[in-house]
């Protein structure tokens, strides 16, 4: 099979939740397919994760970023007007803490008001004609069998759809997260009438649909008149290694999380309050967090929270790291914690990270929502504990400490771990794409 696959973020230049395209293209390489990447050259991103396929098969495009206009507009005026005096840095400035702090940007009304009106459908539009025109030369000498979109972003969509009617090729769409159904879309109006128009209009050139949650799927087979298929995400065995015994802190249970607060819809507060239940104890406790701020990304309640229960030194805060290191640091510590909204919307949301935990072979805490088909994969497979009750989480959290204490902590394999590895899954995407295949030449 030949596959032209699209993706608005492909390693080096993608955050750690691109991960899935890494792996599949590597897992498809791997299988004797013939594919070929198109994505952006975006060097906003630090290189948490590193290209799994042959560097020629991947084409990195580059691009204007559409939001780096307004700030080329205002170094021209300082220019054209003169420099301001320099100010002279604040004496004495400190910061909240010491851990990975990025003091937090406002950004102004015009701003926002300017990515509203350009940003359509998102910040990537500027790599459209790039991508198109590079889609046309790769074309030349090349011609897939199918298309295959990730998204989002969900410029790549626009691409893939131009692309897929140019060669008269069958595209699917791969929705990581859904767009204008997604439970935390939230543009109204004209804004919200422009993103379905160019769904749609993109969705007219699809013969196939995927999606990494059941829920999300079914939505989609009674929303959309084309096939669907449920691909969960998955961990690489390769990625980790369940015998390992290297224990973060002997003397302490560490959990860890890694990832966005999104705002607080992710939120530690429970685990923050089910230390402060514990006591004296909970110097026994230390919290991992690595978001993109670091310390900057906690709100002011789960600051006040740390502060209550005298937690300075227990939660520590770090900037992101490279996902190999972070995966090394996830086998070494106690728990992984899973942050999940407490909101209904979530039940159909399945975080890409809960594989990356069941792989790692320790137990999850899933804190917030406790339904949904994360909280039954959880449950259903004995992986760990989910709750959104700071007392019940703080019994589990010292029955742990116990535990560890008398060299009883569970060292052994999961079996229901082998049902989440991203080869299973990746076995159904491939089946999926044949058959699109064969109904298009048929």
């Amino acid at each position: 099979m030949k596959i032209l696959i699209i993706a608005g973020y492909f390693p080096p230049y993608s955050p750690a939740s691109a991960s899935r395209v890494n792996k599949l293209a590597s897992y498809l390489e791997d299988h004797g397919h013939d594919i070929q990447v198109l994505c952006p050259h975006n060097d906003e991103f630090e290189p948490v994760l590193s290209p799994e396929v042959s560097p020629g098969r991947v084409h990195y495009i580059d691009y204007a970023k559409i939001n780096d206009f307004p700030t080329t507009v205002k170094a021209c005026l300082k220019s054209f007007f003169g420099k301001s005096k320099k100010q002279s840095p604040p004496q004495n400035v400190t910061t909240p803490l010491d851990h990975g702090d990025i003091a937090p940007r406002r950004e102004s009304a015009i701003s926002i008001l300017y990515r509203r009106l350009t940003n359509i459908p998102d910040d990537m539009i500027g790599w459209y004609l790039p991508a198109v025109r590079a889609g046309k030369k790769i074309f030349q000498q090349w011609s897939p069998d199918i298309i295959f979109a990730t998204l989002p972003p969900f410029t790549p969509m626009l691409v893939a759809a131009r692309l897929g009617r140019m060669i008269n090729v069958p595209v699917v769409f791969d929705y990581r997260d859904l767009w204008t159904n997604h439970p935390y879309y939230n543009s109204r109006g004209l804004r919200r009438g422009i993103d379905r128009l160019l769904e749609n209009h993109a969705l007219k050139q699809c013969a196939g649909l995927v999606t990494v949650t059941s829920t999300w799927a079914e939505h989609l087979r009674s929303a959309r008149d084309i096939p669907v298929e449920f691909v969960m995400n998955g961990f690489d065995p390769a990625d980790f290694n369940p015998e390992a015994r290297a224990s973060y802190d002997d003397g302490k249970i560490t959990l860890l999380y890694a990832g966005y607060l999104y705002g607080g819809t992710r939120d530690p507060s429970v685990a923050f309050e089910a230390l402060g239940r514990l006591g004296d104890k909970a110097q026994n406790f230390t919290i991992l967090l690595y978001t993109p701020k670091g310390r900057a990304d906690l709100n002011d309640r789960q600051n006040a929270l740390i502060k209550q229960y005298n937690l300075e030194k227990n939660v520590i805060c770090n900037r992101y790291i490279p996902q190999k290191q972070l995966l090394e640091i996830q086998q070494q510590v106690d728990v992984l914690m899973l942050l999940r909204w407490d909101h209904p919307g979530e039940d159909g949301v399945i975080a890409g990270k809960l594989f990356e935990y069941i792989g790692a072979n320790k137990p999850v805490l899933s804190l917030g929502s406790t339904t949904g088909e994360a909280a039954d994969i959880i449950r259903d497979n004995a992986f760990g504990l989910v709750s959104n009750d700071a007392d019940e989480v703080a019994t589990y959290l010292s029955t742990l400490l116990d535990k560890k204490r008398q060299g009883q902590l569970e060292t052994a394999v999961n079996p229901a771990r082998e049902k989440f590895t991203r080869a299973r899954q990746f076995e159904k995407l491939i089946s999926f794409m044949d058959r699109i295949i064969a109904d298009h030449k048929g």
